[in-house]
């Protein structure tokens, strides 16, 4: 169910898709102030995790904001979310000395992002609550 308190403020939907992005270009492409160890792809995890909010927020810009309608929303959300995934490893790879793109990120990534528009399809079957 999609509450009145959201509804009321889906106009800001473009602005939280805007900032989010940028904060996960710059921790994408940043240089880590301590090298942290993580147990062998445990970050797989944070990489599905970002882009699951990445694809929820993008979604509601396209669908509020933008005014698309619900297919064109989800389509347009997935190849987005998609392609910035795969925009950012490949910054990794050629933009810094400090990062590697990875394969297994794109798919992590991808991972996160049909898992949140498989919970968005979910939601917007219910009816609309206004």
């Amino acid at each position: 169910m999609i509450t009145k308190h959201l509804l009321a403020h889906k106009s800001k939907a473009i602005n939280v898709s805007l900032v989010y992005t940028v904060l996960l270009t710059f921790y994408c492409l940043k240089q880590s102030p301590i090298p942290i160890e993580l147990p062998s792809q445990s970050d797989k995890i944070l990489h599905a995790l970002a882009y699951f909010v990445f694809t929820i927020v993008w979604f509601l810009a396209f669908y509020f904001t933008l005014k698309l309608s619900r297919t064109k929303s989800f389509i347009y959300t997935f190849l987005f979310s998609v392609a910035f995934g795969v925009l950012i490893e490949i910054l990794q790879q050629q933009l810094t000395t400090y990062r590697e793109g990875d394969v297994l990120d794109v798919v992590a990534n991808t991972f996160g992002t049909i898992l949140a528009l498989l919970l968005l399809k979910i939601i917007f079957k219910r009816p609309l609550n206004v």
